[in-house]
């Protein structure tokens, strides 16, 4: 049991909380169940027990965390006992909380089993899901493994990649296979690889389509290493870059850049921390120059939100009428879920803070024709991003 991630957690609770989420616990206990529930309720509540209860039933409604399952598991430490049975724990005149991830079925059988428990029903994200934006030292040095995982696996698919006859499944095949064989543990997801018309869809699944000379070809992979997801693009071409579509690839490049610089804004200004290793500093040309637009504006020694963000990029893009083809966020957290808090999409209030992890992947999509993105996983420090791993996103170091 992580006992500062459950005591930061249980400071936050006004109400019992009942978590399902294999993330969640997994993030709290430290390994992962089959099946189960942890009971977690706030610290420094004492259960409202009915007169006359006897002190067993007393001691029961002061437990703090219990695991409840099916009695096939178990955890050293921590009350055990079966999810029929949660009712015992709870005080009277006290709430318990499920999110959205409970089923019908077993939000009924909680009900039936204990007939004279509250139960408040949220489809809201579970507090362990905000609790979880913020990595710890420890979190970012398992995503750095992770992405440094991937660096090397495009490494060799670079050249992998330029074998005759070449296929997106077998590609695909190949990427997940040598990832597995430099340690990671597990795949984030299946392998994306798309050349041509296919590359048009983002979330294309390979197929047996050749990649071809002079078309684009997105490859979007990552891995997992003690859990932790690692998420990473490039647009790459064979010999030639058409030019309609070199236009756009530089142009995503730019919205990534500045998508990152706009990160940066988020601490106020002159008070930004001078770079160390891995940090990103990418040159602002024209901030001098020309007022700034309104979405760098909206930085400018202020909180950043996740529509801030997406919007930044969009702006860029709007550069070069390229704006209508953006159809995706601009990226999202990662850590024990691939796609986990903060959103970086249309609207969201998100705000950007030291310890996130997430992406940045402007991407345009042509239909019929092809498509680029760009992502890498950065996360804030200081007030300041920070890449885990530096791969060249330049156009002309991605034609093989």
């Amino acid at each position: 049991m992580n006992t500062q991630r459950l005591k930061k957690l249980q400071n936050s609770l006004e109400r019992p909380l009942l978590i399902k989420k294999k993330e969640n616990l997994l993030y709290l206990t430290g390994r992962s169940f089959m099946h189960g529930y942890l009971l977690i309720k706030p610290r420094n509540t004492r259960a409202c027990l009915p007169a006359g209860r006897d002190s067993d039933a007393e001691r029961r409604g002061n437990e703090s965390v219990v695991f409840l399952g099916d009695g096939l598991e178990r955890m050293e430490g921590i009350k055990l006992d079966f999810l029929k049975n949660v009712g015992k724990y709870i005080g009277r005149n006290q709430t318990l909380e499920v999110f959205g991830e409970f089923t019908y079925a077993e939000v009924k059988y909680i009900r039936v089993k204990n007939p004279d428990l509250r139960l408040k029903i949220l489809v809201k994200r579970d507090p362990v899901d905000y609790q979880r934006q913020i990595k710890d030292i420890d979190e970012i040095a398992k995503v750095r493994k992770s992405m440094q995982i991937v660096e090397r696996v495009f490494g060799l698919v670079r050249r992998e990649i330029k074998k005759s006859g070449m296929t997106e499944a077998r590609l695909a095949k190949f990427i997940q296979s040598a990832g597995l064989k430099m340690g990671a543990d597990d795949i984030s997801f299946p392998a994306i690889v798309a050349g041509g018309a296919n590359a048009a869809v983002p979330h294309h699944v390979p197929s047996s389509k050749k990649l071809k000379a002079g078309e684009s070809i997105i490859l979007d992979f990552g891995f997992k290493y003690q859990n932790y997801c690692s998420d990473f693009t490039r647009t790459v071409f064979l010999k030639k870059v058409p030019k309609r579509l070199e236009m756009a690839y530089n142009q995503v490049e730019k919205a990534y850049n500045e998508s990152i610089n706009f990160c940066n804004l988020s601490a106020p200004l002159g008070h930004l921390p001078s770079g160390g290793e891995n940090s990103v500093d990418v040159p602002m040309t024209g901030k001098t120059a020309f007022p700034p637009s309104p979405s760098e504006e909206r930085g400018r020694g202020e909180v950043v939100t996740g529509n801030d963000l997406y919007q930044r990029a969009v702006d860029v893009l709007a550069e070069k009428h390229l704006e209508k083809y953006f159809i995706h966020s601009l990226g999202h957290g990662t850590g024990l879920e691939i796609h986990e808090l903060p959103n970086l999409s249309p609207g969201s209030k998100d705000v950007l803070k030291d310890g996130m992890v997430f992406s940045i992947e402007p991407g345009v999509y042509f239909p019929k024709q092809g498509g680029i993105r760009i992502e890498d996983l950065v996360y804030l420090e200081k007030g300041k991003v920070k890449k885990f791993i530096n791969v060249p996103t330049k156009v002309q170091d991605n034609v093989l």
